[in-house]
């Protein structure tokens, strides 16, 4: 015995068997009386973090598909479209901003109803009703589009409904969002849905044995529960009296009584959570309950204390094993800390002093041990770290200082760089015709102009004089802020040398341009390797005919059957060099035909990279296009050119500015000029 007390290690295991025998013997008496109220305390807790954490899980990625939903519902154009369903140019732009809305949604579907015809607009994540998107016109007879008539009369913006659509054999959660103009008036419905098996495995499963989520509206109506033959599908178009709620799976009436209660004090106050405990599948259980006020919801948490706790928890051996640890590790803790951690405290501290950055603190701790010798240790360390950091420290600021007074130098000129790209390409969208311009002087149109960058060197204009007008394409040299600048000298160029020009040909016109565009870019002798010019396609419109010559811009007529191409001169405008100045210009005089259309292409387009091998676009390919789309109206052949560019490129980048222009050649000025 003097032995073991004579030693450390025998003083320790001597007071913990010691204290092991006393833990022991007062968990035995203690367990009945806590085991019972550790529970129910735990559970709560547990309940109530449980139910704040599915509120949030649940309610965050609903209120996105709910704004993203009435972002759709106030898009002016869709809403326009709602006004004149029977326009196809504006159904047309409808469905495409519509696909574009789909893309963005979780589930990638949309719904759309216009409430003057009652058709139904509607497509999936597989997109597999591309093309014939109205799917079917809404009946008040019929049971399953009474949702449609009942959520139209709703003060609310917008309402969730979980409901299984027959026509579409789809059974999801509904975000049904009304159609509202400014002034107040109703167009119609739109939305999203949310796959309901997705749903159900996403918000209401969970990693916890023993935890159920429910969710239920206003009236306990189940939304989602893990068994869907629980769900109440379509609860909006039903009576009362015929849905299935929570009340139903509640035997004991003072259950129900103090459900309905707790659900009247969150709608009051949905801040809060509440807890409660019901007789759910025969036994107690644990509810959790927190609105949901934006979308009429709660969420309902239901935890079976024996399964999430667990009974075996406070079973006597495991109970007394934690309950003995936990007093021979206080015990332990007061032997540590009267033999070994009183005297660890003063280097403890001294050590975070360091780590603070005061290398000044010492230790006077000097007795001949582990923990004296450690001491010793630390003041000689302190002192070698001291010095490296005020060395290190001097060199990081000084770098420090460089360094952020470069970021601020450069963000502000990059803020400025920025602001002038965009104000450049205000301006420059400003030189391009308008829409009611075009449609004044041509029946029919399209255009695609899709700069490289923020702003370009390609333009389109259409400028009129007293018999008809003039029409061109320019593709200018270079993109981005040179292009930009060389598109607003040349339009000023052009329009001054096109006014008042009817009767010269316009061959000389392009001669003019040549002429005049050398002039205003003033090349000089010591500009070595720039040379700036233009590539242009001209034509000029009139009741009789339509004539073109162009320098570098070939012109694509189609009608009849075929696709010609009409070459251009190969040869620029206005560069300093005498290369292909000599080229003659060809002008070319087309009869009008009640099918003729004309087609003005800049090199961008023919140029681009694509499919796997990186060949260009080419000319080929655009006449086999225009050939197989003659029976579409020129608006359809811009959406469909688009989509055949985006699909051929790929993950190419754009090599440069892209324009196409294309007209109907018929005898659109007649009588109209």
């Amino acid at each position: 015995m003097p032995l073991l007390l004579g030693s450390l290690r025998g003083k320790f295991v001597l007071l913990m068997a010691m204290a092991y025998i006393v833990t022991i013997a007062l968990t035995l008496l203690a367990f009945n009386s806590v085991s019972s109220s550790i529970t129910r305390t735990l559970g709560v807790r547990f309940a109530e973090k449980q139910v704040l954490y599915e509120k949030a899980r649940i309610r965050a990625p609903i209120l996105k598909e709910i704004a993203l939903s009435r972002k759709l519902s106030d898009s002016p154009m869709l809403q326009t479209w709602a006004e004149n369903e029977s326009n196809s140019t504006l159904k047309a732009q409808a469905l495409q901003e519509l696909e574009s809305f789909r893309q963005s949604f979780q589930d990638g579907s949309f719904f759309y109803v216009i409430d003057s015809s009652r058709h139904y607009y509607y497509n999936d994540h597989q997109k597999q009703y591309s093309g014939h998107e109205l799917r079917f016109t809404l009946d008040p007879q019929i049971p399953q589009d009474k949702w449609y008539f009942v959520s139209r009369t709703y003060d609310e913006p917008y309402s969730l409904n979980v409901d299984h659509d027959v026509a579409l054999d789809e059974t999801k959660v509904w975000i049904n969002t009304q159609i509202r103009t400014k002034d107040g008036r109703y167009l119609g419905m739109a939305g999203t849905g949310m796959d309901l098996t997705a749903f159900v495995r996403e918000f209401i499963k969970n990693g916890h044995d023993g935890v159920t989520n429910i969710l239920i509206d206003d009236s306990a109506a189940i939304q989602a529960h893990p068994n869907r033959d629980y769900i109440d599908l379509n609860s909006q178009a039903k009576d009362a009296k015929v849905r299935f709620t929570l009340f139903n799976l509640l035997a004991v009436p003072q259950d129900r009584v103090a459900l309905q209660t707790a659900i009247t004090e969150l709608q009051a106050a949905p801040e809060h959570v509440k807890t409660l405990f019901l007789t759910l599948d025969g036994h107690v259980q644990l509810v959790g309950l927190a609105y949901l006020p934006e979308m009429h919801w709660l969420n309902v948490t239901v935890m079976d204390l024996d399964k999430l706790i667990g009974g075996q928890i406070f079973s006597s051996l495991i109970l007394v094993l934690v309950l003995a640890l936990f007093v021979c590790l206080l015990i332990v803790t007061w032997i540590l800390q009267a033999l070994v951690l009183k005297r660890l405290d003063p280097l403890d501290g001294a050590a975070r002093q360091v780590a603070a950055g005061n290398y000044s603190a010492r230790l006077t701790d000097k007795r001949n041990d582990e923990i004296g010798r450690l001491a010793v240790g630390f003041n000689r360390m302190a002192e070698t770290i001291r010095d490296n950091t005020s060395l290190l420290e001097e060199r990081v600021q000084q770098r420090t200082e460089e360094l952020h007074s470069a970021n601020l130098q450069l963000e502000q000129k990059n803020k400025q760089i920025l602001d002038s790209i965009r104000y450049a390409r205000m301006i420059q969208s400003a030189i391009l015709p308008r829409y009611d311009l075009l449609s004044r002087y041509l029946a029919e149109h399209m255009v695609i102009w899709l700069p490289r960058d923020v702003v370009g060197g390609d333009f389109y204009f259409l400028q009129p004089d007293e018999d008809g007008c003039y029409i061109g394409v320019v593709d200018c040299t270079g993109h981005g802020i040179p292009g930009a600048f060389m598109s607003m000298t040349a339009n000023a160029v052009i329009r001054q040398v096109l006014t008042g020009s009817r009767d010269k040909p316009l061959s000389d016109l392009l001669l003019s341009i040549d002429e005049q565009l050398r002039l205003t870019l003033q090349h000089s002798p010591d500009s070595v390797g720039l040379d700036y010019g233009l590539d242009i396609g001209l034509c000029r419109l009139s009741a009789a005919e339509v004539e073109y010559a162009g320098c570098g811009v070939d012109l694509y007529l189609s009608g009849a059957g075929e696709v010609q191409r009409l070459s251009s001169a190969r040869r620029g405008l206005g560069y300093k060099r005498r290369a292909r100045r000599d080229k003659p210009i060809t002008t070319y005089r087309l009869p009008l035909t009640a099918d003729s259309r004309c087609y003005l292409v800049s090199d961008g387009l023919l140029d681009q990279s694509g499919e796997p091998n990186g060949y260009g676009f080419g000319r080929q390919r655009f006449q086999q296009l225009l050939l197989q789309w003659q029976s579409l109206s020129l608006t359809e052949q811009q959406v469909k050119l688009v989509e055949e560019l985006a699909r051929y490129q790929g993950d190419f980048s754009q090599r440069d500015d892209i324009t196409v222009f294309g007209f109907a050649i018929s005898p659109l000025l007649r009588g109209s000029v």
